[in-house]
């Protein structure tokens, strides 16, 4: 854990790089070049939130099945979306609460980097990977009593980041517990999300079929072979279906696994009132 005098240091330009872990002073730097002070970063308050989106909807049964593992204890456990904004919270005791409140830490509030600083939310989104905030490494003054472990959520079909969970405690009581319940409860996560795709892959084909009764069609010409992995082969059975919806000539762009880019051309198809798809890949 950092001392409260290596970031006093830092922003006297002073601390050598090696006295602080490398992510930390990473992110310290990157608050100092976007203007925060320890004293004035505080966490954006939020409106028009969705609190019935996707990610909402998958993490709210894993929250209640987990709830049991934060009870009794000073831990909060949170889930972030992909730009750090808290949408769930649950918390150990009514005394935590309190303290959590005080510094922001609840639904609605931002807990990006660039609004409260370092924190393990903000770095493990920025990092794409787990990360560990300790005490006086944050560098708010006012999370210096508390000690959080942060992992991405993924979507299992883009693999892009969708969002975060933390898990925080007062210092004294942090443990490696924390990463694996952090780690346990993403996965869970990732997992609802995969259920939920699966609901939304037919309803998009009864979005189809529906389509097609009314005399529009799809044909799908590719410059490779389609061999995919089923993520790749929704994303762009998603796209390609939306695109026919449209019912008009478009271009759109996919992201794939190994970095391949897959471009979609729909056009109008000659002699009928069916939509052509022409998939063409680079990168990889």
């Amino acid at each position: 854990m950092a001392d409260v005098l290596d970031l006093e240091r830092f922003l006297d330009g002073e601390l050598a790089g090696d006295e602080v872990r490398a992510p930390i002073l990473n992110s310290w730097q990157r608050c100092q070049a976007a203007g925060l002070t320890p004293d004035t970063a505080r966490p954006r308050l939020s409106n028009d939130l969705d609190f019935d989106c996707e990610l909402v909807r998958a993490a709210r049964p894993v929250f209640e099945r987990l709830r049991t593992a934060v009870a009794d204890t000073p831990a909060g456990m949170f889930l972030g979306d992909e730009t750090g904004v808290m949408f769930l919270r649950n918390v150990g005791d009514k005394a935590q609460s309190r303290v959590l409140d005080a510094v922001g830490a609840a639904p609605g509030f931002s807990y990006a980097e660039p609004d409260i600083g370092t924190t393990a939310l903000g770095s493990a989104l920025v990092e794409r990977r787990t990360c560990r905030v300790a005490g006086n490494e944050h560098f708010s003054a006012n999370l210096h009593g508390l000690t959080a472990v942060a992992t991405p959520i993924r979507n299992p079909l883009s693999g892009r980041v969708a969002g975060v969970i933390s898990i925080t405690c007062p210092n004294d009581r942090a443990s490696e517990e924390m990463a694996v319940l952090a780690h346990r409860s993403a996965t869970g996560v990732e997992q609802r999300l995969l259920e939920l795709s699966s609901e939304h892959e037919r309803a998009l084909m009864e979005e189809f079929l529906r389509a097609k009764s009314f005399g529009t069609g799809i044909a799908i010409a590719s410059s490779a072979p389609l061999a995919l992995c089923r993520r790749d082969r929704l994303a762009l059975e998603d796209a390609a279906v939306r695109l026919v919806t449209q019912g008009r000539g478009a271009v759109v762009e996919v992201t794939l696994s190994e970095g391949r880019i897959a471009t979609l051309l729909a056009q109008p198809m000659s002699g009928s009132t069916g939509i052509a798809v022409e998939v063409w890949f680079t990168g990889g």
